[in-house]
């Protein structure tokens, strides 16, 4: 039986861009569920829906024609979606990720596709590729959930991994869109585990009517 004194600390907020301690991209069972989430062309938590995503490859080869921006980075290129249809697009790509079973799955794909990709299960903040690049993406708003310290270090590494003239495409919200952002408190049991456990779990989250994707995770 839980207190409702410890109920109560668990809704609490964490600070703003605070970093939890658990193995979160690399948990066996969360990391699984990222992956199919990734994965289902029906869900947008966690990458768009192809469509869009078809559409964002084409511009960004309009703003950055291959033939002379030949070699790009993905940074956060999760499970290669994008990687791959840049890749069928000309360029030469490597593509950068934490969760090394995203990583796995994209070089697994990569090769069944016969695509040369390059892919590196590194943390883009600490990023040292000893190379560099004509183009340099960040996808989903990445940008976005980082703290502004951390904002600054992935603009250096990004400056770092690009040749003088190189482009930087970063997809983040708009003003409108941000201001459009409407949160509320959902509450959720999954007697048979859920997305970030496998055990018994009930759960309450804050999320946007925007994504509905939780930015705060309490399980007990």
């Amino acid at each position: 039986m839980i207190s409702c004194d410890t109920l109560l600390s668990l809704l609490e907020p964490p600070a703003l861009y605070e970093f939890t301690d658990e193995p979160f991209w690399d948990d066996e069972h969360i990391s699984a569920q990222m992956l199919a989430a990734h994965l289902d062309p029906n869900f947008e938590g966690a990458s768009r829906n192809h469509t869009f995503i078809d559409r964002s490859v084409a511009w960004i080869a309009r703003v950055a024609p291959v033939a002379e921006y030949q070699r790009l980075v993905d940074l956060g290129c999760g499970p290669g979606l994008y990687a791959e249809r840049l890749a069928r697009a000309g360029y030469r790509v490597t593509g950068v990720d934490f969760s090394r079973r995203s990583i796995a799955h994209a070089r697994d794909a990569a090769e069944q596709q016969g695509l040369a990709i390059d892919y590196c299960c590194e943390n883009y903040l600490a990023l040292d590729l000893g190379q560099q690049f004509d183009v340099a993406i960040m996808i989903y708003c990445d940008y976005g959930a980082l703290s502004a310290a951390d904002r600054r270090t992935l603009l250096d590494r990004a400056r770092a991994h690009l040749r003088p003239g190189g482009l930087l495409v970063l997809d983040v919200f708009s003003r409108r869109a941000f201001d459009a952002f409407e949160e509320g408190r959902i509450w959720e049991d999954h007697p048979h585990g859920g997305f970030w456990r496998q055990a018994p779990t009930s759960r309450c989250s804050t999320a946007s009517s925007m994504r509905m994707w939780p930015r705060l995770n309490r399980s007990w």
